[in-house]
């Protein structure tokens, strides 16, 4: 058999052996009785099992076209592997970092909009991972720089992307919050407001709306600026 054909079939057999394994140690990691932690590692742990299988079918294709290469091997194994292992302990601890930062960014933003909930935390978890990445790779003996410099531009593009987004988003809250503070020796609970939008006694003042009751006793949330930008009629219960 020629040399090429052997090492292209070794390094075939390493994939798929490598995929096969990864996929049962993912399955086994993966069920609902193993720790969160552990099924959240459970793709890095598979991952880090194809990688050993392809490796060994790369070994072993060395050997079939350079076999001198293959006799240095063990030689430079010896001084490669702490940086391996180094390199896998970043990352699979990383990926034990971001899993509870995601769930802690989670529970933080239970009050926010349910697009927002979906797009941060696979953020975070997607920053934690790069710079695990970068901190392995560094540790491996790769020159990180040009990726270090990347990774600095679009964290100050997406940093100042959210601060824009969170001061325009702010402009309806603050002005909502400056009229409830205009308004709130204007009307109060039991007050009858009729508006261009909606007739009935206000029932709660809250932070950015009032709670109104109206004449079909259905209760709606207006808008402090509501009654500032249109003409109001205010009816006050009778003092005894």
């Amino acid at each position: 058999m020629n040399e090429w054909v052997a090492a292209a079939i070794a390094v075939v057999a390493g994939i798929v052996v490598g995929s096969v394994v990864a996929r049962i140690v993912r399955a086994a990691l993966s069920r609902e009785s193993r720790p969160e932690a552990v099924r959240s590692a459970a793709g890095a742990i598979a991952s880090l099992f194809f990688s050993l299988a392809l490796i060994i079918g790369l070994v072993t294709a060395l050997g079939f076209v350079n076999q001198e290469a293959l006799d240095q091997l063990p030689k430079d194994l010896v001084d490669y592997i702490p940086r391996a292992l180094s390199a896998a302990i970043v990352l699979i601890g990383a990926n034990i970092v971001a899993t509870f930062a995601v769930a802690a960014a989670e529970r933080s933003l239970g009050h926010v909009s349910e697009g927002i909930r979906r797009r941060v935390p696979p953020v975070i978890k997607g920053t934690i991972l790069f710079a695990a990445g970068l901190i392995a790779a560094n540790q491996l003996g790769v020159d990180t720089t040009i990726l270090t410099l990347a990774a600095a531009a679009v964290l100050f593009g997406a940093a100042l992307t959210a601060a824009l987004v969170a001061f325009s988003g702010s402009g309806p809250v603050s002005t909502e919050l400056a009229a409830a503070r205009a308004l709130r020796h204007v009307v109060g609970v039991g007050d009858r407001v009729d508006t261009d939008v909606v007739t009935g006694t206000i029932v709660e003042l809250h932070g950015v709306k009032l709670e109104v009751e109206t004449d079909e006793g259905r209760r709606v949330l207006v808008p402090y600026s509501e009654l500032l930008t249109t003409v109001v009629g205010i009816d006050r219960p009778a003092e005894d």
